[in-house]
């Protein structure tokens, strides 16, 4: 039983809204994900899905959240949307049950002679008279049809204000103990709780749970026979041969989920802890990985609560798990992405939701990433986006300008490991030029010019242009530039325009341009002009030049100067050629380097 359609009006924000829930040409749902600003009534649509869950939990059990006879979301004149004198919604499942309310800002008898209408919905007229507020569903006759929402389903609800207290809290949550889920075995009693704020406790007792039973019932032996004494008489001894029966496999499920969770590919199992220090653990390669389950990030844990209590309400259900594609039911959750880290919305998060292909998640976001992960993960088609609050469907591409600030955030991390990687092998100071072709100009000059005891003594590297170089200035705040073990120049090209300026111990600076040159883009500006118009006359491909021009604008004679630049496709021929021909004289310009070097990275 999965929920099918919502109908909401006059409530908060939102106008009018008309849902399906989406699913697959073979019955499966497909995630739903809600989308908007801050007060466009994402909460407020999750608020009547939770409402439903509730009001079938109260006739189906005893152990509600929620008083019975009571609702979970209240209803109030207040959240009548502004203009409006009533609030309307419907939740309906798939199998025909629904949940139906009213809310109105005078009492019925008097609202058609106040406003001069009546709302044109069949209900309306099985509202009290004497009522402001109204409320019907067709499970309230019907036990054994709202049972069919919880017998072998997952039914639950994370609100926004879930939390887990991280490990260095306070000691005790560090010494705090897994201890048998104690389950009361009465009528009409479920053990179960639509909302789940805090589980990481009922999730580790459970995993006691499963960890004794899997010992203790599902311990697999075979009788293989050994000849024993001098008569090699046979005796029959047990031999293990594994683990097998539903603990078994759910504890496989679980392993599936960790893996996931942690982005780990390789063997691991969970530990329980002496009977003195009931601490569950994972052990990877039979080595303890984390002793302690508290000891994950709060991202971590958040995430891994998620999906175990999913796990864990599907089994309290009574359903039967073979793998994580057997689980069914609805998990709606708020704010999905709240404590995690870009990569856990973008990358795992998607692979743990896929992971559950028969639940039906409703989730609500404020994070582009998330939803371009989805994208990739499930497909276009393989999950709708709604955009509050008119309900519309929206598309991931929607936000595919958050793409390009994905990878240029895990670019410049990826700057960070490898200037960090390079400084811990070699302490010398790291000069970034723009290209490989400087590396070789400099050092050719170093060789002509007797500078080359300071080339020694610092790192020349490729920074692959002047926009990776931003990159680098960009990724490094004064306070973590201030801690690097050696200083970092950045050397740009003379064309760039760029300011000097430092940041702790990351350096920006200019090389100086040279003004009687005719090249006035690149390195190349430091190759004297008299060189270069020897090459003009020798090499004519290296060069290319543009005449002056005069044109007219707004009545102004404009002229633009004549140009040279080095041959794009020449730049390799001429770099080869000036370090095997040039003299002293040709690089005599690129003094100015070594002083920067001197000043910059050698100066006391």
């Amino acid at each position: 039983m999965y929920f099918k359609n919502i109908k909401i009006e006059n409530s908060g924000p939102i106008e009018h809204l008309s849902i399906d829930f989406p699913k697959t040409d073979s019955g499966s749902p497909k995630p739903l994900v809600i989308v908007g600003e801050n007060g466009t009534g994402k909460t407020i649509l999750l608020s009547y899905l939770v409402n439903t869950l509730i009001t079938a939990k109260q006739v189906a059990f005893d152990d509600t959240e929620v008083e019975h006879g009571k609702v979970y979301k209240y209803r109030s004149p207040q959240y009548i949307r502004t203009g409006a004198h009533y609030s309307y919604g419907r939740v309906e499942f798939d199998n025909g049950q629904y949940v139906e309310e009213w809310q109105l800002d005078t009492q019925k008898s008097k609202f058609e002679e106040a406003y001069s209408f009546s709302p044109a919905r069949s209900t309306w007229t099985a509202i009290p008279a004497h009522e402001f507020s109204y409320i019907q569903n067709s499970l309230s006759h019907n036990e054994q049809t709202a049972n069919e929402l919880f017998e072998n389903k997952c039914c639950l609800y994370f609100p926004v204000n879930r939390f887990e207290e991280p490990a260095w809290l306070n000691l005790d949550n560090l010494i705090e103990r897994a201890s048998y889920t104690e389950l009361k075995h009465i009528n009409r009693h479920s053990n179960r709780s639509i909302i789940s704020t805090s589980p990481l406790k009922a999730n580790r007792n459970w995993l006691l749970d499963l960890i004794f039973d899997r010992q203790a019932f599902e311990l697999s032996t075979t009788n293989m026979q050994f000849p024993v004494g001098p008569n090699q008489q046979t005796i029959n001894v047990p031999v293990f041969t594994g683990f097998q029966g539903q603990s078994s496999r759910i504890y496989e499920a679980v392993l599936q989920l960790l893996r996931t969770t942690l982005h780990f590919d390789g063997t691991i199992r969970l530990g329980a802890g002496s009977r003195r220090n009931r601490l569950i653990s994972i052990i990877k390669d039979e080595a303890s990985w984390i002793p302690n389950i508290f000891q994950l990030s709060t991202g971590e844990v958040l995430l891994l609560n998620l999906f175990l209590s999913t796990m864990r309400d599907y089994d309290l259900s009574g359903g039967s798990l073979d793998n994580l594609s057997d689980i069914r039911g609805i998990v709606i959750i708020d704010e999905i992405d709240a404590h995690l880290h870009t990569r856990h919305q973008k990358e795992i998060l998607p692979d743990l939701l896929a992971s559950f292909p028969n639940v039906q998640f409703i989730i609500t976001t404020h994070s582009p990433l998330f939803l371009l992960g989805m994208e990739e993960r499930f497909g276009i088609d393989g999950f709708k986006i709604v955009n509050m609050p008119d309900g519309e469907f929206a598309l991931a591409s929607d936000f595919s300008e958050y793409t390009a600030a994905y990878e240029t955030f895990k670019q410049t991390n990826l700057h960070r490991q490898e200037i960090a990687k390079t400084l811990k092998a070699n302490s010398r100071p790291i000069v970034f030029v723009e290209g490989d072709y400087d590396i070789r100009y400099i050092t050719r000059a170093a060789e002509l010019l007797g500078k080359s005891h300071i080339l020694e003594t610092i790192q020349l590297r490729d920074g692959s242009g002047f926009g990776n170089l931003d990159k680098i200035w960009r990724s490094y705040e004064v306070q973590l530039a201030e801690l690097l073990p050696s200083k970092i120049l950045l050397l740009y090209d003379c064309d760039t325009n760029k300011a000097a300026s430092e940041k702790g111990r990351l350096i920006k600076r200019v090389i100086p341009s040279i003004k009687a040159s005719s090249i006035t883009i690149g390195i190349e500006n430091l190759i004297p002009l008299e060189r270069i118009t020897e090459l003009e006359n020798s090499h004519p491909q290296f060069i290319d030049s543009a005449e002056s021009t005069s044109i007219r604008i707004r009545g102004q004679e404009v002229i633009s100067p004549a140009k040279k630049s080095i041959n794009k496709d020449e730049k390799k021929n001429l770099c080869n050629w000036l370090c095997f021909n040039g003299t002293s004289e040709d690089f005599r310009n690129f003094s100015s380097i070594f002083d920067i070097f001197e000043s910059e990275l050698l100066a006391p």
